[in-house]
């Protein structure tokens, strides 16, 4: 709304900024991303705008009082106002073998990439979670033949966030 004002993307994700719920749908079984159906706004749309993507990166302090924010190359950038949006990352149990190397946390394009590259070689998968991002990739694999697919979850329901308890 401020024609002279300017805006700064800081994201730690390589990715232009994507509709996170289509991830699923766009990317397992294809093997590449759709960027038209995925990316909320090309880059074009971004340089139009005049917003500063930095793209791979994060800020790693602010100083409010001095109204600066610090990146992770060092790099100390003004600012008039700042919104912090913190996002969320996928919940890492406290148990054995849950940082193996074929234990994916669905989370990024890059987590559901890597997860497309097993699809043909795997024959048993478990899904553990009850929330969206379970509950869409246990959809999608039972869907695809040869896969037996389990689901874990500690709740009462499925999608308890989204559901009343009766539904879920």
């Amino acid at each position: 709304h401020d024609p002279k004002g300017s805006i700064m993307l800081v994201s730690a994700e390589h990715e232009l900024p994507y509709h996170r719920p289509q991830l699923f749908s766009q990317i397992l079984g294809k093997g590449k991303v759709n960027s038209e159906k995925l990316h909320v706004h090309d880059s074009d749309w971004f340089k139009k705008k005049h917003i500063d993507l930095r793209l791979g990166t994060i800020v790693t302090q602010f100083n409010l009082e001095r109204k600066i924010a610090v990146l992770a190359n060092g790099q100390a950038v003004e600012f008039k106002k700042a919104c912090l949006a913190t996002g969320c990352r996928a919940r890492r149990p406290q148990v054995a073998g849950a940082n193996l190397g074929n234990v994916f946390y669905l989370r990024s394009i890059r987590d559901v990439l890597a997860l497309n590259e097993i699809l043909e070689t795997e024959k048993e998968i478990v899904v553990v979670g009850g929330g969206h991002v379970a509950c869409e990739t246990v959809a999608f694999l039972c869907n695809r033949q040869k896969i037996n697919v389990s689901l874990m979850h500690r709740g009462k329901g499925l999608l308890g966030r989204y559901l009343d308890e009766e539904t879920s």
